[in-house]
């Protein structure tokens, strides 16, 4: 029998309607062939979940891939547990994950060992951003009143915060900038956070913008914002560099996969998201929601993400301090 060319193969296999996946990998019906499932690292409620979902109803909805889209919740011990899952899964396109800033803060904190560098960036699928409210009853007025407080009083204001993450990695930056120190006190994501300070067992917490307008409703409101300039949405809420702080720290939410992922099915995926996030419906939700929807590639938004640590490294030495300051108390 004469041995066929590669070329040979290749031909008579797309004839039969059979495409090659890419190259070093076998050959086999179109992917996905299965459904994908979505790891979301945080409680339901919370803005990235929030996202998640609009964009995994909006493929589906909109067949941009031909299988469905499971989303799975899993916000064990801050997060970690659930990027730990996606780190760890089989590296076949089958598994993505959608988190946010959590990705780099919470290894900066200590909480685990790998940084986005672990995984394959799919893309940035939107941006917010971020600021501290209180209960709209809260003795505090403005953000002036939380600061001269925490001066007169440190380690008495307390923060709810979930451990690694953005609620607890931007307040300390914040009482970096501004020479005070907060207590915090661990919540988890933000629907939990809302019900701690709802609650009266914490004063103070980060939001995102996105959830500041949902949750003013319910009784948050709003006091600082972390953005360059003043939220086109909360207009009357001044930054923190009006107050004296330079804290600038926005949120991005992030799709991702195990690290090896095939770079042809991460195109895929990120095709299917970028073309959800064109979707009039969407766009409106975002906008409804405060969210930017700015689609960025894994490779942009690697180097955005890279180009952070310097920041971040600064506030894991305050919390490297923090430590080492409460060691010697003991």
């Amino acid at each position: 029998m004469t041995m066929l060319s590669r070329r040979q193969m290749l031909t008579l296999t797309m004839a039969a309607g059979v495409v090659p996946l890419g190259h070093g990998r076998a050959w086999g019906a179109a992917y996905p062939e299965k459904p994908l499932r979505m790891i979301i690292p945080i409680a339901p409620g919370g803005q990235t979940d929030v996202v998640a979902r609009l964009l995994q109803s909006t493929v589906d909805k909109r067949k941009l891939l031909p299988q469905p889209i499971a989303v799975i919740n899993n916000a064990a011990a801050g997060g970690s547990t659930g990027t730990r899952q996606i780190r760890d899964s089989e590296p076949d396109g089958y598994t993505i994950g959608m988190f946010h800033m959590g990705l780099l803060t919470a290894p900066a904190m200590g909480v685990v060992d790998y940084d986005h560098s672990a995984f394959e960036l799919i893309g940035q699928v939107g941006r917010t951003q971020v600021g501290m409210g209180v209960p709209a009853d809260s003795r505090f007025k403005t953000i002036q009143d939380v600061l001269a407080e925490a001066k007169a009083k440190p380690d008495t204001i307390t923060v709810a915060m979930n451990i690694g993450l953005l609620p607890h990695f931007v307040p300390l930056m914040f009482q970096q900038d501004a020479g005070v120190r907060f207590r915090y006190v661990q919540a988890g994501g933000g629907a939990v956070r809302l019900k701690s300070l709802l609650g009266k067992h914490t004063e103070i917490s980060l939001f995102s913008g996105p959830e500041l307008l949902l949750y003013e409703p319910q009784g948050i409101r709003p006091l600082v914002m972390f953005s360059e300039e003043r939220a086109p949405d909360l207009p009357k809420i001044p930054t923190a560099r009006e107050v004296g702080a330079n804290t600038v720290f926005e949120e991005r939410i992030i799709a991702f996969a195990p690290k090896g992922t095939p770079k042809d099915r991460i195109e895929v995926v990120a095709a299917a998201l970028r073309t959800a996030m064109d979707d009039p419906e969407l766009a409106e939700r975002y906008k409804g929601l405060g969210i930017d929807g700015v689609f960025f590639d894994g490779v942009k938004l690697k180097g955005i993400l890279d180009g952070l640590k310097g920041p971040i490294t600064r506030v894991s030495e305050v919390v490297r301090n923090a430590k080492a300051e409460q060691e010697g108390k003991k």
